[in-house]
C-alpha cells in the first residue's frame, strides 16, 4: 500500500478552510493518508483551531513569520523528504474534492512521468491533448498536484535553497519541462477551487474544467462562492470608481492637469512665437 502525504498550506480564511476540510474528510480516504498542515503564521488561526479542523493531522507546523505562499510550499516539499512517504499531494485551503479523487489519482499517476495535476485550471492552457483522460501542460499551479517522491527530491535538490524561490510553481514547471519530465493534467478536474482572495488569485476566480458536482452540498458551495465572488467584485469596482471620482475632483489632481497642459501645449506655442519674433527682427 503506497504512503501518501497530503500537504495543506494555510493562512487565515477560516471559513474556506472548514469547507475544504469537510469535503476532504467526506471523500474516500481508505488509503489513510498522512495529513500535514503548514500554517504561514496566520493571524486568524491557532494550532488549537487547526487541530479541531484536522483532528487526525499527522503534523501541524506553524511558521514563526509569514513566508508567503511560494516559500511556504517550498518548505512543505523539503519537509516531505524527511518522511518515508511515496507520494506528495499539494492540497490547498480552498479546494473541494471529488469523492474518489485519491484512489483515482494514485491510479492515474502510474501512467505519467511522476507529476500529475488533478486540477485543470483555466489559467494554464494545455500544450497538447494526450487522450480522453490527459492533456499536457507547460505550466501548472501547485494546488491539486500529485508528485512521486523522486520528482520532489530532484526538484528540491535543484533549487536547494528557499532563497531561490520566487514564483515557485512557474519555476518548478520550467524545471520539469527542461528535464523532459512531462506535466500531465486530467482533462476533467477531480478537485475544484473555491477561493478568490488568495495571494495569487486577487482579481480572478480560478476554476477547474470538468469538475463534476456530485452532491447538493457541493452545488450549494459553488453557488455561494459565486455570489460572494460577484459581490466582492462589485464592491471593488465601486471603491475604484469612488477613488477615481475623488481623485478627479481633487485640487492636486486638477493642478497637476494644469501643469500638464502648460507643459504640452501653452509652453511649446509660446516658445514657437518667441522664435518667430526673433527671426523677423533679423
Amino acid at each position: 500500500m503506497p504512503k501518501i502525504t497530503i500537504g495543506v498550506p494555510t493562512y487565515n480564511r477560516l471559513n474556506l478552510l472548514k469547507i475544504m476540510s469537510n469535503s476532504l474528510y467526506n471523500s474516500d480516504l481508505s488509503i489513510s493518508p498522512n495529513i500535514r498542515i503548514y500554517d504561514d503564521c496566520s493571524t486568524e488561526l491557532t494550532k488549537e483551531t487547526l487541530e479541531t479542523i484536522f483532528p487526525d493531522a499527522k503534523t501541524i507546523k506553524i511558521n514563526s513569520s509569514n513566508l508567503k505562499a511560494d516559500k511556504n510550499i517550498y518548505q512543505m516539499y523539503v519537509d516531505f523528504l524527511t518522511t518515508d512517504d511515496d507520494y506528495f499531494f499539494n492540497a490547498d485551503s480552498d479546494l473541494i474534492f471529488n469523492k474518489h479523487w485519491l484512489n483515482l489519482s494514485l491510479e492515474y499517476i502510474k501512467k505519467t512521468d511522476g507529476v500529475l495535476t488533478i486540477f485543470n485550471t483555466i489559467a494554464h492552457k494545455p500544450s497538447s491533448i494526450v487522450d480522453d483522460l490527459f492533456c499536457l501542460k507547460d505550466t501548472i499551479g501547485s494546488a491539486g498536484t500529485l508528485f512521486k517522491r523522486d520528482c520532489i527530491e530532484n526538484m528540491v535538490n535543484y533549487f536547494h535553497s528557499i532563497n531561490m524561490v520566487k514564483g515557485f510553481d512557474w519555476q518548478w514547471s520550467k524545471y520539469f519541462c527542461d528535464n523532459n519530465i512531462k506535466i500531465y493534467c486530467l482533462n476533467n478536474s477531480l478537485v475544484q477551487h473555491i477561493g478568490y482572495s488568495g495571494q495569487h488569485s486577487l482579481f480572478y476566480f480560478d476554476v477547474g474544467k470538468g469538475f463534476k458536482i456530485e452532491t447538493i452540498n457541493d452545488g450549494q458551495i459553488m453557488n455561494d462562492i459565486l455570489v460572494d465572488c460577484i459581490d466582492s467584485y462589485k464592491q471593488k469596482d465601486y471603491e475604484i470608481k469612488k477613488k477615481l471620482d475623488l481623485q478627479n475632483n481633487s485640487f492636486l489632481y486638477n493642478l497637476s492637469n494644469c501643469f500638464k497642459i502648460v507643459a504640452r501645449k501653452i509652453l511649446p506655442n509660446f516658445i514657437k512665437r518667441k522664435i518667430k519674433n526673433i527671426i523677423k527682427r533679423k
